[in-house]
């Protein structure tokens, strides 16, 4: 145990001293974050060591006063046995007063001394490095989102019941339905919080615990029939509020509000909410599957850009002949994979929106996080850029040819709403690198469930497959950009999502894509 304090010590200190030294790390959000993630799983392992180190001095001096308790009890025995009539003993009367005199107030003292005081500073030091509000916020919001773009059903989802196949290390607990309640409640997503409110009961959670963590069955209670009312069920607020004294809750504050709610004297609040995308709903359908299959399209091999691909062609499986876009499949290895990984692991941030201007900006549609991986810097990173000159037959390796891989991480409930690649002709180095006229995304795992790849406006969708690529072009045949070609990443239900993304422009393509009059 002591080995473990110290290296729990040792550990916090590289945290901090780390916080201290890049603050950003701290404050770019948690909730999307997979690296800062497995950071606060080691924050709280820090924090459970600080818990039972109290726990064990609490112990110690729980031990003292119940062996000073049986001592006690000894003594006052002793008395009662010595008394004859109403006379002490002059041994046992002196003791008494002794006892009271002096040893009591040490014990008065003794109960308000601190326990375990070093690691409760050593706790508070940790504070700073905890999930912010704003973090707790996002991370309501992506589990709103799951069950808005999946349509799954609160009660399902809350015991681990993912689109039929049941979860045991995801069921939510009494506190998590609780948060999840709350938030719909203040942000008046009255139909889904009244859900969670329901979802509460579904649990089986130690309630002496939550009562520690400020939960109460009260509180819940009251939010639970003032949401309802706010939906206008003011009959069933009120049968909510009188089950009360069956449960043996004694509260003034529910009495006080069931009597107002029986006035008349609340008032449901105006202006319901509805979680709904609606300027996304066929990215919406698209990341359920509900788009047909492609029709009259076949599979074949491609070897017509290097003479190598007669002797191992690409796979090719075509999903739109106008504009084009296909998955290539088997067009990068496990290794290849790892490396990229490995490498951007360490650097990954929070995925930034790219404009036409030479300003980026981090947005909610984009909660990715990624890194870019130098052209070179790596064995992968070359290997996998001559395979997209072989696979696109575009120039990618010239200076402004293409942008850098960026390799990306989708944690739970991540995505990137639907966009467009190209930037249009406002782009700030149109006349030096022209526009992005294709993409290449690699899926560099599998995802189990959540994570496709859409296409709104044709119909069409993916899902990640390691090892393949899904190649696209975005502008037409005479350069401008094809509005069709928007996209979106669906969020990542179960699983994580890895992938990487070649941008390619289109100044370094004037002799491998002739320009074409439009007329």
């Amino acid at each position: 145990m002591r080995t473990l304090i110290l290296s729990i010590f040792s550990l916090s200190i590289a945290i901090m001293a780390r916080g201290e030294s890049n603050q950003v790390y701290y404050h770019d959000g948690y909730t999307y974050s997979n690296s800062d993630m497995i950071n606060l799983l080691g924050l709280k392992k820090f924090l459970v060591v600080d818990l039972q180190v109290y726990a064990g001095e609490l112990q110690r001096t729980l031990d003292k006063v119940e062996l000073a308790i049986e001592q006690m009890d000894m003594e006052v025995q002793q008395m009662e046995e010595s008394r004859v009539g109403r006379v002490f003993s002059g041994i046992k009367q002196f003791s008494l007063l002794r006892h009271l005199h002096l040893d009591w107030p040490q014990w008065l003292r003794f109960m308000r001394k601190e326990v375990a005081s070093a690691w409760q500073k050593h706790a508070q030091e940790l504070r700073p490095y905890l999930p912010s509000k704003v973090d707790f916020m996002e991370a309501c919001k992506a589990i709103y989102i799951l069950i808005d773009v999946y349509g799954l059903s609160v009660g399902d989802f809350s015991r681990g019941l993912i689109n039929g196949k049941q979860y045991k290390s995801k069921r939510f607990g009494a506190m998590d339905c609780f948060a999840l309640a709350r938030h719909g409640f203040e942000r008046r997503y009255f139909d889904l919080a009244e859900a969670w409110f329901e979802a509460i009961a579904l649990t089986s959670d130690n309630d002496d615990i939550n009562r520690v963590l400020g939960y109460s069955w009260a509180l819940v209670l009251q939010l639970y029939a003032r949401n309802l009312l706010n939906m206008n069920k003011k009959e069933l607020a009120l049968t909510v509020l009188q089950r009360v004294s069956t449960l043996g809750i004694d509260d003034q504050s529910i009495l006080r509000q069931l009597e107002l709610l029986e006035r008349g004297d609340l008032k449901p609040t105006q202006g319901t909410r509805q979680l709904k995308m609606i300027n996304f709903e066929h990215y919406v359908r698209g990341c359920r599957g509900l788009f047909d299959p492609p029709e009259g399209l076949s599979c074949h091999y491609d070897f017509h850009t290097h003479p190598l691909l007669r002797l191992a062609p690409f796979k090719v499986e075509p999903l739109s002949q106008d504009p084009y876009i296909a998955m290539y499949h088997d067009v990068i290895y496990d290794s290849e994979i790892e490396e990229l990984k490995d490498n951007a692991f360490p650097d990954m941030e929070r995925s930034k929106v790219y404009t036409y201007s030479d300003e980026d900006s981090k947005n909610t549609g984009r909660t990715s996080m990624s890194a870019f991986q130098t052209d070179h810097q790596y064995r992968a990173v070359t290997k996998v850029n001559r395979r997209v000159m072989h696979m696109t037959g575009f120039e990618v390796l010239a200076d402004g040819s293409s942008d850098e891989l960026l390799v990306l991480n989708y944690a739970t409930a991540a995505q990137y709403l639907t966009h467009s690649d190209y930037f249009g002709p406002q782009y700030s180095e149109y006349i030096q690198r022209g526009d992005r006229i294709a993409t290449v995304l690699f899926y560099l795992n599998d995802v189990e469930q959540g994570g496709k790849t859409v296409f709104p406006r044709l119909g069409i969708f993916r899902s990640p497959m390691k090892g393949s690529a899904v190649v696209f072009y975005n502008m037409n045949s005479s350069l401008q950009g094809d509005p069709r070609t928007e996209h979106g990443g669906c969020p990542v239900l179960v699983g994580t999502k890895w992938a990487a993304t070649k941008w390619i422009y289109s100044a370094e393509q004037m002799f491998r894509w002739p320009c074409v009059n439009p007329k």
